[in-house]
């Protein structure tokens, strides 16, 4: 591990703490569909970001939807989640946009998967798009490279909202985090 990577890592996880960005207020966490309370075995959340987070463009969180295709206006909240060890392992994410209309969530979904970075498979032999079930819903899953590993995404829209899970390298852990978005 390279120290100064941990110490990086550590020092950006107290800036964060030392912001505020915990928050139990009902204006991020579970109410926008960022998991903060019941999380599944092993994570634990690190802090939701929203516009109101101090020194946050939540233009840069959300870049990846912004492709080709117009999303119009959205309001992204961000729940950051700690899995592994600090400073060695990837955070997971839950990142939820409400946009303006059911369409431009669609569009907002179809410019993620479209990135170019998943036109080819993570490892050979290893398909990039699969489907899962989460909450009795049918959903993208997206297999993504991470060192010599794979990491479970999962992508949807519910009406106008947008859901994307980044989970872990579990993916029945991966799939538990998404379920506990409740969308």
């Amino acid at each position: 591990m390279n120290l100064k990577y941990a110490v990086c890592m550590l020092l950006i996880a107290g800036l964060v703490l030392a912001a505020g960005c915990i928050s139990s207020e009902k204006t991020g966490g579970k109410d926008a569909g960022v998991p903060t309370e019941n999380l599944p075995e092993g994570f634990s959340l690190i802090a939701v970001v929203d516009d109101s987070t101090p020194g946050i463009d939540m233009e840069d969180e959300i870049a990846d939807f912004r492709g080709d295709e117009d999303i119009g206006t959205v309001k992204a909240t961000v729940g950051k989640y700690q899995w592994g060890e600090m400073g060695k392992d990837y955070d997971a994410r839950v990142t939820v946009i409400d946009c303006e209309s059911e369409e431009n969530a669609q569009t907002a979904v179809s410019n993620y998967i479209a990135q170019p970075e998943f036109e080819k498979p993570p490892f050979v032999g290893v398909d990039r798009f699969s489907t899962a079930v989460v909450n009795g819903r049918q959903v993208t899953e997206i297999r993504d490279k991470v060192g010599k590993e794979l990491k479970y995404l999962y992508i949807w829209n519910d009406g106008s909202r947008v859901v994307l899970v980044e989970g872990n390298g579990d993916r029945a852990n991966s799939l538990e985090l998404a379920s506990a978005t409740g969308l």
